[in-house]
């Protein structure tokens, strides 16, 4: 596995964390959307990590096409489970959509620069 997509997976993981724990004003944006943004960032570091010959593009859209899935599929099913939510979401929303795009470009964005590192421990393989 390649380093940079698990300090990805490790950086979305705690920002889903910090959402999860945060109880301040604009809770439900906070939890609704920049959940979304954290939750695709950990699927294109997971994807990178399993899916190794990929290239980002690849990622790209294969994340996106996840994302947009289990969106779409909310049209159709509701989770009523606090697991369930946490993992499919409950009720479509057109802005998620939006935030995943986002997610995606940030970890766009960490794949490019963090693959122009030279191999260091930070950044080298397992």
């Amino acid at each position: 596995m390649k380093r940079r997509f698990l300090w990805l997976a490790v950086v979305a993981l705690g920002i889903a964390g910090a959402v999860l724990a945060y109880r301040g004003p604009g809770r439900a944006i906070v939890r609704g959307h920049v959940g979304d943004v954290a939750a695709a960032m950990f699927v294109y570091a997971t994807l990178g990590a399993l899916w190794r010959r990929s290239k980002p593009a690849g990622r790209v859209a294969a994340t996106l096409a996840i994302a947009g899935a289990i969106e779409v599929g909310q049209l159709a099913w509701r989770a009523d489970s606090t697991a369930g939510e946490l993992l499919i979401g409950s009720t479509f929303d057109p802005w998620d959509l939006l935030a995943y795009a986002i997610g995606v470009a940030i970890a766009l964005g960490w794949d490019v620069i963090t693959a122009r590192q030279p191999d260091r421990p930070d950044f080298g393989r397992v």
